[in-house]
């Protein structure tokens, strides 16, 4: 048997562990041309401290998949104005897809105390405590979350993810409470959104979670990851282990070899696989 090949920091050179793993690299990603990229590019040229220009930039790149390349844009807003809470939830929401999430639950806290009354900002600050395994605070950030839904679409989404930090923290009670307010044809219009509460009708009971992947196709990589890791808790909190982490490598997969790698099934996913030694 070949030996295991060791993962992570070799103590044995603490010497050089700060410079390989401590110090990111100053090396970025070469940025597309767009027009839209060219003209905000002209205007911050033009008026550099407009922190609504760094947003903006900010908006586009992460638009294009260039996650750290967008939080900074957005750090350099927070340098111009401090005190402007949109600017700490975009850049908390990509330092959550770089992998980042405690320093997402820092900028979304803050957010939080600028703005106390946006959804966005609780739905992931639950989020971003879920991925790090503080059940307990992300409980209490989606309960302050589910105050503010507005739409069925809201509903669906913080269901969803606070129903699973309920499972995890063994209040079967509470997260079955949850499900009443699930019903059948509900008006939701956002795909993802509908993937949510097509894994909340699976917790309910209301369809078989086989069923989620009849129509996928090529171009259902998404669909496939969000509802693939609602499957893959929903296999494992019923005793069905093996057919849970296979999904979840599923779902790692499919991320991977498409555009959808930072979506949130995907991050919890790769926590969870790591978790159980099988990342």
């Amino acid at each position: 048997m070949s030996e295991k090949k060791k993962v992570g920091l070799d103590i044995a050179r603490s010497s050089t562990l700060v410079q390989e793993y401590q110090v990111a690299s100053w090396e970025r990603n070469e940025l597309p041309t767009t027009p839209e990229l060219t003209a905000i590019d002209e205007k911050i040229a033009k008026d550099p401290e407009n922190a609504e220009l760094h947003k903006e930039r900010g908006l586009l790149l992460a638009g294009l998949g260039y996650y750290r390349e967008a939080a900074e844009c957005y750090s350099r807003a927070i340098a111009i104005n401090p005190f402007n809470w949109e600017y700490y939830r975009h850049r908390a929401h990509r330092f959550v897809s770089c992998g980042y999430f405690a320093d997402g639950a820092a900028d979304f806290t803050i957010a939080s105390r600028l703005n106390p009354n946006d959804w966005n900002v609780w739905y992931h600050l639950g989020l971003s405590y879920f991925l790090l395994g503080m059940y307990d605070k992300a409980d209490w950030a989606y309960t302050r979350c589910a105050a503010l839904n507005k739409t069925a679409d809201d509903i669906c989404a913080v269901t969803d993810w606070h129903y699973m930090t309920l499972k995890r923290l063994g209040k079967d009670e509470e997260a079955a409470k949850l499900l009443d307010e699930i019903t059948e044809d509900m008006p939701v219009s956002d795909e993802v959104a509908n993937s949510y509460y097509q894994r909340l009708r699976v917790y309910k009971g209301l369809r078989a979670p086989e069923t989620l992947f009849t129509n996928a196709g090529d171009g259902a990589g998404l669909d496939v990851i969000t509802q693939g890791f609602g499957v893959a808790n929903y296999y494992r909190m019923n005793g069905q282990e093996e057919k849970g982490v296979e999904m979840l490598k599923k779902v790692v997969y499919t991320a991977e070899h498409s555009k959808w790698y930072a979506a949130f099934g995907c991050l919890a996913a790769r926590v969870d696989l790591k978790n159980i030694g099988q990342a």
